[in-house]
């Protein structure tokens, strides 16, 4: 069963072949060590998961590899912070933490003219809404959890890249304790059988829920979500995404009002015990919260946060 979900994984990313690992750190992980050597330098976006940036700073560094951080909005930095040493380019796209999506094109020329190996972590897109290898990557990463799993109670991670590139991360998921657990086959496989069902009907509802909260916004809240002409990569993630995913950001004057509209928010979705239903996370930034559409009605879900947002956040 692992060699056909193997298969089918790379099969929805265009690549020649697939390896599922432990969990999603696991994959970061296993992937950047198949790549490095002492003396190597990784050049990583600055918009990253805290997972992976602890990894890279607690960890590469102790192994002999350097690592950059870009700006990803400021195209020129990939090419003036290059090194000869640059071995690795990683970005994570779309961002999980603040839902920015980066453009891949500066990525895809560095590449392809100087030889490096970019990787993208696109566990906030799946396979339903990108394929970076599509747009010039060389390996792509999922942490299941996020997108492939129908519900985040389990973990496991994936790897999709060339048939080398995937036999070295496989050497080093043995090495390092990183395979999956035996179960996760068939769970995965199963959910990938709806997931752009999922994807699709997710996308749909936050689109419909973050527009209706724009216009019905109390003061002092902002909503931050790609499909909306407002956010800053609109007119990017349309290009790059074929669904703008199932996550918007409510961003609040304060951390101290974010923490209490999270709160009030978890109270009221509880309350309605929806199985499948939305849930309500802080974000990195203290003073955002975001929304994370489930298999919710659009209409219901409207009708909930309106409920809530009708005192303000004050």
């Amino acid at each position: 069963m692992i060699d056909l979900l193997h298969r089918r994984l790379a099969d929805l990313e265009g690549a020649d072949a697939a390896l599922v690992l432990a969990s999603g750190r696991a994959a970061i992980a296993c992937t950047v060590l198949a790549l490095l050597r002492p003396g190597d330098h990784v050049l990583s976006s600055a918009w990253l998961r805290p997972s992976t940036r602890a990894f890279f700073q607690q960890e590469l560094a102790g192994l002999g590899v350097d690592v950059t951080y870009v700006n990803p909005s400021d195209v020129r930095a990939w090419r003036r912070d290059m090194r000869r040493s640059t071995r690795v380019l990683f970005v994570e796209s779309p961002v999980i933490e603040n839902g920015r999506v980066v453009d891949p094109k500066p990525l895809r020329t560095l590449g392809q003219e100087l030889g490096v190996a970019i990787v993208v972590d696109a566990s906030g897109a799946s396979p339903a809404a990108a394929t970076p290898l599509a747009s010039g990557a060389d390996v792509v990463v999922h942490d299941a959890r996020v997108r492939l799993l129908s519900v985040p109670d389990a973990e496991a991670g994936v790897v999709c890249g060339t048939d080398a590139v995937i036999d070295e991360v496989r050497s080093k998921m043995h090495v390092w304790g990183a395979v999956p657990h035996a179960s996760i086959a068939e769970r995965l496989l199963n959910d990938l059988a709806t997931l752009s069902l999922r994807v699709a009907h997710q996308s749909h509802v936050a689109h419909a829920v973050a527009r209706a909260v724009a216009m019905a916004a109390p003061e002092g809240v902002t909503v931050h979500y790609t499909g909306l002409e407002s956010h800053p990569d609109h007119h990017l993630a349309a290009e790059s995404l074929r669904h703008q995913g199932p996550v918007l950001q409510l961003q609040c004057p304060s951390a101290d009002a974010a923490d209490r509209l999270a709160q009030r928010l978890i109270r009221h979705l509880a309350a309605q015990a929806r199985p499948h239903g939305a849930e309500i996370r802080l974000a990195e930034s203290p003073d955002t919260v975001r929304l994370h559409v489930g298999l919710d009605e659009a209409s219901v879900l409207i009708a909930d946060l309106a409920d809530v947002l009708r005192d303000g956040v004050a």
